[in-house]
């Protein structure tokens, strides 16, 4: 199943509507980061805190590299925040495609979505914090680390797609229900998902593959097969 919802997701990556959520997170992130670069250099003191100037010229640098650094690791996960905005189109997309004869999705409010997608980075950062002393036990043993850390995410990951994908078919408990049922299915393919997270360029796109590719899984599990097969 996982192999088979993988094929039918990577068939449609090169989807008109796939390139375009791609495009609009990327350029919407690119924007901001130029917003908050101009404010930040407009915004930044002069370093006058040591009586040696050049040690002031290198606070100021170092301040500088320190910002640059923050922009470049929050850059994916600011994309991938933008990028959730879009799931519906992404959503509809697979389904008007894989799926026609069946009901169509509900789409949910921009507001719902938008909270649900900080809420899941939020508690994502939250629990890797929490998780960080044994993230750093475990840099000794390189396989429990990728353990660790693909466990806990992928979990996370898992439950946060289904509920996006399934809450546009069905009620809280009856996607509750049925992710409890298939809990190990279900936590494979948030596995799969928080490996692409960690690739760079391909986290780009992970809103977007997460969305399809849950989504077949959500299809594969009700028990609805898609009209396009993969050889």
């Amino acid at each position: 199943m996982l192999f088979h919802a993988a094929a039918l997701t990577l068939g449609q990556i090169a989807d008109p509507v796939f390139r375009g959520v791609v495009i609009k997170s990327v350029l919407f992130t690119l924007c901001l980061f130029t917003g908050l670069t101009v404010v930040f250099y407009m915004a930044r003191p002069d370093v006058t805190y040591f009586e040696w100037e050049w040690l002031n010229s290198l606070a100021e640098v170092g301040g500088s590299l320190a910002f640059f650094a923050f922009l470049v690791l929050s850059f994916s996960m600011t994309a991938t925040l933008i990028g959730g905005i879009f799931l519906d189109d992404i959503a509809e997309a697979v389904e008007s495609r894989h799926y026609p004869g069946g009901p169509p999705g509900r789409s949910a409010e921009f507001s719902k979505t938008l909270a649900v997608s900080i809420r899941f980075i939020g508690v994502t950062i939250l629990l890797n914090v929490i998780a960080l002393p044994l993230y750093l036990i475990a840099l000794l043993f390189p396989p429990l680390f990728a353990c660790i850390f693909y466990g806990l995410n992928g979990y996370l990951l898992s439950r946060e797609y289904f509920e996006l994908v399934s809450l546009r078919h069905q009620d809280v408990k009856a996607a509750q229900q049925l992710r409890k049922a298939n809990r190990l299915k279900v936590f494979l393919a948030g596995v799969v998902i928080a490996f692409l997270i960690t690739v760079p360029i391909v986290n780009l796109f992970v809103p977007i593959l997460a969305t399809a590719f849950m989504l077949h899984i959500f299809k594969a599990l009700q028990g609805t097969r898609s009209v396009e097969t993969v050889s």
